[in-house]
């Protein structure tokens, strides 16, 4: 096995890079990581027993310098990073790029909830994977066992208890540790307490009225036998709706929608839009949906808000789903659900997703082609899927073992008995 040192900058608020860099260290590589922040210091010191790490505790404005001193000083060969759209990422990749040095980039999968995805040079809008259609075919055609081989795609269940958890800490730490890294600025729009007191709110009443009552109003929808369509909401400080997409809130993803299915969908329609599970309600959703449907003059019965509820059975029926780029796109097409995708999605192409204008999606949707499908999610899953997650000790460890799989394959088998 050939020596590469890599480069750890910030990974997802969780032990699962700090695992990583252990198992890394075990073999023939070396590693160092980069500290941005309390959180990274905590995840890295408390869960590692390695020490090679450096703590930049400069402006923003210093970074590419100081990036340009690690690769030089170390010979940097690999960049790990999670998520490629923070500020402190981008100058890290393009100096990479001008470097010759590989990016892995991390990022939450595309095929949830067994899965974390691990592209390189970026992920989402970002991923080089192809937009071709005939090319996911030809790859299948080439690599037939993409299709048959059998995957270990189980992993112990997340609760958001322990999301939280991770999150809190994480948050808390770099709250006590702001004098070591007086300058650093996290991605995020809002501040973490303004999230937690959302959630705080909401997460009782999903427990103990919400998601009731959900599961009956999608009940009620299923056995009316009334055409509906989905609108899955993502969360508006996702980067996927910041960067990835020309509209740039959710407000305005509902109000384009919602004026399009008043104009063009049949009357007898019905719209579901359903909350973001991690939503921390700051915005009132409900008051722009009923604003929406009054300035359009849609009757109140053919909106239905789901505050919670498994979009499943949902996925099943519906006449088809409109989203920005979210991977319920993907849980969708494998329940052969018609889509329209208004951003910039790794699976929208043709033969997929509609590629129509939304005012004609409502009368001329259809369902994706499934050998297409089915080779696009084999490919992807063999390319750029990672059988884990970010949140349990189980998933991590799992996640972990087979993101070295996927680098190394049988050298690194054949090393490690050594």
């Amino acid at each position: 096995m050939s020596h590469q040192s890599f480069l750890f900058l910030q990974g997802v608020a969780t032990p699962f890079f700090a695992k990583l860099e252990e198992a890394l260290a075990n073999t023939v590589h070396s590693v160092l990581r980069i500290n941005f922040c309390g959180g990274d210091w905590l995840f890295r010191n408390h869960f590692s027993d390695l020490h090679r790490h450096i703590d930049y505790q400069g402006k923003p404005e210093g970074l590419a310098d100081f990036y340009l001193k690690i690769f030089d000083d170390y010979l940097i060969t690999d960049i790990i990073l999670f998520g490629d759209t923070r500020p402190l990422h981008q100058s890290a990749i393009e100096l990479a790029r001008k470097r010759n040095i590989t990016i892995h980039v991390f990022e939450e999968g595309y095929f949830r909830p067994n899965w974390v995805t691990l592209d390189k040079d970026g992920v989402n809008a970002n991923s080089t994977l192809s937009k071709d259609p005939e090319w996911f075919l030809n790859y299948v055609k080439d690599h037939p066992q993409v299709l048959s081989a059998p995957k270990n795609n189980l992993t112990s269940p997340v609760s958001l208890s322990i999301r939280a958890w991770h999150d809190i800490r994480y948050h808390l730490a770099n709250l006590f540790l702001k004098p070591k890294y007086p300058h650093y600025v996290t991605h995020r729009p809002e501040k973490a307490s303004k999230e937690y007191w959302g959630w705080i709110q909401r997460m009782p009443s999903l427990k103990f009225y919400f998601n009731k009552k959900s599961e009956q109003l999608i009940n009620n929808l299923l056995n009316s036998q009334k055409p509906f369509y989905v609108l899955p909401l993502q969360l508006d400080a996702d980067s996927q709706i910041r960067v990835h997409s020309p509209i740039k809130s959710i407000t305005d993803v509902i109000l384009t929608t919602l004026k399009s299915f008043a104009e063009h969908a049949k009357t007898n329609s019905v719209i579901v839009i359903k909350l973001h599970p991690f939503d921390p309600w700051f915005i009132d959703y409900p008051a722009v949906i009923r604003e929406t449907a009054k300035a359009y003059n849609i009757d109140e019965n053919r909106i239905l808000y789901l505050e919670a509820g498994n979009l499943v059975p949902l996925l099943d029926k519906a006449e088809g789903a409109i989203v920005v780029n979210s991977t319920v796109g993907t849980l969708a097409l494998t329940h052969n659900c018609p889509v329209i995708a208004l951003g910039s999605a790794i699976y929208d192409m043709q033969g997929l997703t509609f590629q129509g204008k939304l005012d004609d999606f409502w009368h001329s949707a259809a369902a994706p082609d499934k050998t297409l499908f089915n080779a696009f999610r084999a490919t992807v899953i063999e390319l750029t899927q990672i059988n884990g997650n970010f949140y349990n000790e189980k998933g991590m460890n799992l996640a972990v073992e087979n993101t070295l799989k996927h680098w190394f394959g049988k050298e690194l088998q054949q090393e490690m008995g050594d």
